[in-house]
């Protein structure tokens, strides 16, 4: 389910993935470029720990210099600590000290498509910086760039370490070279990608002039000039909103949110599954049902071998417990079937609904313990009204057009 709404997203804005700005991605490719770095001296190090102790540092010297913010993640782990000195590089990069799941995670796709990086697959410790990343890091990063290694290699930071900061900083905008450099990079390339890129640019920048937005599908804005793109922007949100019904957050609780909670709640490792399709589940089977079928009938599926066509017409099934046991054998993960009986999965929480994240959650493909968390999380602030269901991308796209005009951090959220 996650993978087909990731395809809809690339089509919509393609390269635009998570929750990453720019800020984000410069921390990111920090760390890798000091793991490269820290390896050729002949220590082992990962991308993923180097990164995740740079990030953890960032965040803590922010939170020190600022106090508490609402978009910085893990102050209140960082107010419980009676840490008075920088965490050591060991510190940082342990898992209790920071967020489980670090705001790096969410630019591993960026990263790659910007050029930034060389990456063999998506995992994120395979990557190495490009001579593209290098310069960006050179003008973004040049004093935390040098004096981060000794940091890494156990030792501290300098004993006048207010530049190393400043650049660590992940509220300060970025320098104007820095911004020419990610914006030359998010519209480069050539085809048709390139230019969905840039007229989504051109959308979210006129959006931030409004306050009013644009919530309306059925009106294309001017600066999506191309039908195919507004209509696959279209419908991936209403592929979205059936993932919702399925597996997501959506009031009254999803299918599979539903069953999980039941069998949380009652503490039971398995359930019939006719037991399951019951009366209390009916009324979301039923919403689930009602939005495959409009899917289906709005006959535009762009997806990847009509993948969202083949899961919408697994979910409008009318028999309740034909349609939840497709909806638990493509899961998977959550809940298992097997014979007839729904049995807990690897990522079973079994969490009262409201508490459980949605169906696209963030997972570390590097590292993923089953501790996700909800993905894609929009900025708290400065997102004007927007299409029902559109891409979260959409709302990173306008955060990201706030970092290329070096707007604060207080106003888009980091």
């Amino acid at each position: 389910m996650a993978t087909t709404v990731r395809a809809f997203n690339e089509m919509a804005v393609p390269g635009v993935g998570g929750v990453w700005y720019g800020r984000q991605i410069l921390l990111a490719l920090l760390g890798i470029h000091l793991a490269e770095t820290v390896r050729r001296q002949g220590r082992s190090v990962s991308n993923i720990t180097t990164a995740n102790a740079v990030e953890a540092l960032a965040v803590w010297c922010a939170y020190k210099r600022h106090g508490k913010h609402p978009r910085l993640p893990g102050v209140r782990k960082f107010g419980r600590q009676s840490l008075s000195q920088h965490p050591t590089f060991k510190l940082a990069g342990t898992r209790t000290f920071y967020v489980s799941q670090p705001m790096r995670i969410r630019t591993v796709d960026a990263l790659a498509t910007l050029g930034f990086v060389e990456a063999p697959s998506r995992r994120f410790n395979v990557y190495s910086c490009t001579e593209l990343g290098q310069t960006l890091l050179q003008v973004a990063r040049p004093e935390a760039r040098r004096t981060l290694l000794d940091w890494v290699n156990g030792g501290g930071l300098p004993s006048r370490p207010k530049v190393t900061i400043d650049d660590l900083d992940p509220t300060r905008p970025l320098p104007v070279r820095v911004r020419e450099i990610l914006r030359e990079a998010f519209i480069s390339g050539t085809g048709p990608d390139r230019m969905r890129r840039q007229r989504a640019l051109d959308w979210v920048e006129s959006l931030a002039r409004r306050a009013s937005g644009h919530t309306d599908w059925e009106q294309q804005p001017s600066e999506i000039a191309d039908g195919a793109h507004w209509a696959d922007m279209r419908a991936g949100a209403a592929f979205t909103r059936v993932v919702a019904a399925a597996a997501g957050e959506i009031e009254g609780g999803s299918v599979l949110g539903q069953v999980e909670a039941r069998m949380g709640t009652t503490r039971s490792t398995k359930l019939d599954i006719a037991d399951a399709a019951n009366d209390a589940l009916r009324p979301a089977l039923k919403e689930l049902r009602r939005r495959a079928s409009a899917f289906l009938e709005a006959g535009h599926d762009p997806s990847p071998g009509r993948a969202a066509s083949s899961f919408c017409a697994d979910c409008a099934q009318q028999d309740d417990v034909a349609l939840l046991s497709r909806l638990i054998t493509r899961d998977g993960r959550i809940l298992r079937l097997v014979d007839g009986v729904i049995l807990a999965g690897a990522a079973f929480r079994g969490q009262p609904l409201g508490t459980m994240g949605g169906s696209d959650r963030t997972v570390d493909p590097d590292n993923d313990d089953g501790s996700d968390e909800p993905a894609n999380a929009a900025p708290a602030s400065g997102v004007p009204p927007l299409p029902e269901g559109i891409s979260l991308r959409i709302s990173n796209l306008l955060s990201l057009a706030a970092d290329l005009r070096a707007a604060p951090m207080t106003t888009v959220g980091l």
